[in-house]
């Protein structure tokens, strides 16, 4: 009886441990892929309505064979684009035409014109190289005071990579705890299981009884 409630404990415990290891390491994966799929801008540049704005894009020193720029919105625009003469023509959007153009000397930056607040948004560059690549910029406008358009990173990216090294420091804490935990826990059910045997031993019972000879008179 005590046998088979001992082998059931160890089956719980067991059932458990593998239970408690699977919900952790789901818990590990979301918080990881939620930091590694972040989709925050690169850059961000402040513009003032009515100025220039360049948008800057690192694209290789030789000039790609195929570049555009797009806003990204509800449904992207093409706010401007470079080409090769054997591709067809790409639509700009009409709110962008004659106040757009290229820097195609050493990078792939956008220059926009006249700022205007309609202007403000995400901002992405896509360069064909092998494979694609792309970047992001994020415009912001004001029409107050001068703030230089030279580009600055983004303090939110600095921010996701402290929370994720939180996060990170938490789940290794989680782990050393869960570890001890299980350690503790076998090590109980080991010293369980060998004082039982120490008690049956000591309490070991003959099955046979020794019964003094008569005597006669």
């Amino acid at each position: 009886m005590r046998t088979d409630c001992l082998k059931s404990t160890r089956m719980t415990f067991a059932h458990g441990i593998r239970s408690v290891r699977f919900t952790g390491f789901s818990v590990a994966f979301m918080l990881l892929s939620t930091c590694s799929c972040s989709d925050h801008p690169h850059i961000e540049v402040i513009a003032i309505v009515g100025e220039a704005a360049t948008l800057p894009c690192m694209c290789p020193p030789d000039w790609p064979p195929f570049l555009v720029w797009q806003k990204n919105i509800d449904e992207a625009l093409v706010v401007n684009y470079y080409k090769d003469d054997d591709q067809e023509d790409i639509q700009i959007a009409l709110e962008y035409r004659n106040r757009t153009e290229l820097r195609l000397t050493g990078n792939c930056s956008l220059v926009i014109h006249s700022v205007c607040l309609s202007d403000q948004g995400l901002y992405i560059c896509y360069y064909k190289k092998n494979p694609l690549r792309h970047e992001k910029i994020y415009l912001g406008v004001t029409e107050q005071g001068k703030v230089s358009d030279e580009p600055k990173r983004v303090q939110s990216t600095t921010v996701i990579s402290s929370v994720c090294g939180v996060l990170i420091i938490l789940l290794i804490t989680i782990a050393a705890a869960y570890i001890g935990i299980t350690c503790r826990n076998r090590h109980q059910i080991r010293r369980h299981s060998t004082h039982r045997r120490d008690h049956q031993g000591w309490n070991y019972t003959p099955t046979t009884s020794h019964i003094p000879p008569t005597t006669r008179v």
